[in-house]
């Protein structure tokens, strides 16, 4: 039993140990500090055989300055994680079946699908649930684990607080599969966070910009994310293990704005040298550079199935490129009469919807580069939209303070929300009618069908705030505004996997 227990040890240090190398700043002002402690403890470490032994210093200082192997690429760096947390699991599931204080239990789904097995007197809920996710296919963070109609938290052991349940006839315990809702979020503040937006409250901090961070994409299939910043890096997360898997260097090019596809490993960026930018995620190579624009390129979307990308600019301008073999611009989208903002693409019905600061929203045919409709109703610029084609709807946020719903079909607006403060970013989930908004005072989300304010979520240093007298659900984490913020939706959710 000793012996298990040591090895279980072993195995999470060594878990621990690869995370924590892969936090190791690419940028410079972090990089000195974190080098300079390295030096500090290489030193310290040769000191003690002999501090006469001048060979055995220089020998330090020749190693540390050495050029470092390269990094290996985001895949197989994930791989690697995995392999470890997984024989560290799997060495806590062989404690537990030689722990003579567990209980075997049945764990049920809805769909009829049942696992038995021993958990130890010292198991948590979260442990319980990794050992399910790998007997289920499904991932974690879509699991809910319920004990006599009562959702079991993550930190909680489970034979302390649930043992009479538990000693019980089968099954003791029901497993959910259920849509939890995240969002990542970014700042410059040079950092991003994951939020859990059931418990409005920030779970984990992403660190390694050294500068404004002022763009973020994510691939929630796979689960990795990728940023941009005034650093002049693009950062790819994997956010199953919150770390940095890798960082290039995107000189002259700081992604103002862009977007990913993890499953093609493709990055397109647009920035303030008015060009787009296609990368390759893995490498870090330009693939491409796409030329045309005559202002800062604010908004870029990505099809790379198609070959297809749609660029905004400051130019007033909206550009349709071929990112195949003629890697060219098809054709440009004119009407604005002034900056345009943001934008969002039905590739499918080849429509696209654009926000400008000249306060409207155009609805474009990307076959004909025809203007469909125009939207009138906003005071001032248009920050971010999102459309949905397939219903004939909208939704836009502006620096005017407010979120509008439209109907596309009628040209009209059906819903005006009051945000309080100007809202600069927003992401949307259409099958729950959520939007969560940004601004440079704090983040809210919205019930836009029912037109109420869900969460705020104010920007401060502390972990947890209490408003009196207010039923709303309050959480803090970035301490600067809020620059890009991407919510997941049903879209990432398969439910044909526990059938």
């Amino acid at each position: 039993m000793e012996s298990a227990r040591s090895r279980l040890g072993e195995l999470e240090k060594s878990y621990s140990d690869l995370a924590q190398s892969l936090h190791r700043p690419t940028n410079v002002r972090y990089t000195v500090l974190w080098d300079l402690g390295t030096l500090l403890h290489t030193l310290y470490t040769c000191f003690p055989q002999g501090c006469g032994d001048s060979s055995s210093v220089i020998q330090s200082f020749r190693s540390f300055f050495q050029k470092k192997p390269p990094k290996p690429c985001a895949s197989m760096m994930r791989k690697e994680l995995c392999q470890l947390r997984q024989q560290a699991n799997r060495q806590r599931w062989i404690c537990w079946e030689s722990d003579a204080t567990g209980l075997e239990v049945e764990v049920a789904m809805l769909s009829g699908r049942s696992w038995t097995f021993i958990i130890g007197n010292t198991a948590k809920g979260v442990e319980v649930k990794e050992r399910l996710a790998e007997l289920s296919g499904i991932h974690q963070t879509e699991l809910s684990l319920v004990c006599n109609g009562r959702r079991i938290r993550d930190d909680e052991v489970l034979l302390p607080t649930f043992f009479s349940e538990l000693a019980g006839p089968p099954p003791q315990l029901q497993l959910l599969r259920i849509f939890r809702p995240f969002a990542l979020t970014c700042s410059t503040d040079c950092t991003l966070k994951i939020w859990d937006m059931d418990r409005a409250e920030c779970v984990q901090t992403l660190r390694g910009h050294g500068d404004g961070v002022m763009s973020v994409a994510v691939d929630w299939k796979s689960r990795y994310a990728v940023s941009g910043a005034h650093d002049c890096t693009l950062r790819v997360w994997d956010l199953d293990h919150c770390i940095c898997v890798q960082a290039f260097q995107v000189d002259d090019h700081p992604a103002f704005c862009l977007d990913f596809d993890y499953s093609c490993g493709r990055i397109l960026t647009g920035s303030w040298d008015k060009q787009v930018k296609i990368w390759d995620s893995e490498t870090g190579v330009c693939l491409g550079t796409f030329k045309g624009h005559s202002g800062m390129v604010k908004v870029v979307r990505l099809h790379w199935p198609r070959r297809r990308a749609l660029s905004g600019s400051c130019d007033g301008t909206l550009k349709l490129w071929d990112l195949g073999a003629e890697s060219s611009c098809i054709r440009s989208l004119n009407g604005h009469q002034d900056e345009v903002w943001s934008a969002d693409v039905d590739w499918s019905r080849k429509t696209a919807l654009s926000g400008s600061a000249d306060f409207t929203l155009r609805v474009w045919n990307l076959t004909t580069g025809d203007c469909l409709a125009t939207l009138r109703g906003h005071t001032n610029g248009v920050s971010a939209v999102s459309l949905q084609a397939e219903e004939g709807r909208a939704l836009s946020s502006s620096w005017d303070r407010s979120l509008r719903l439209w109907d596309l079909n009628r040209q009209e607006c059906l819903v005006l929300l009051v945000h309080g403060s100007a809202v600069t970013t927003m992401s949307v989930d259409w099958e729950h009618g959520k939007a969560l908004c940004g601004s440079p005072q704090a983040m809210k989300l919205w019930d836009f069908n029912r037109q109420t304010c869900e969460q705020n979520l104010p920007g401060h240093l502390c972990d947890s705030v209490e408003v009196s007298g207010s039923s709303t659900p309050v959480s803090v984490g970035h301490n600067e505004c809020v620059t890009s913020l991407v919510m997941n939706s049903p879209d990432y959710f398969y439910p044909e996997a526990d059938e």
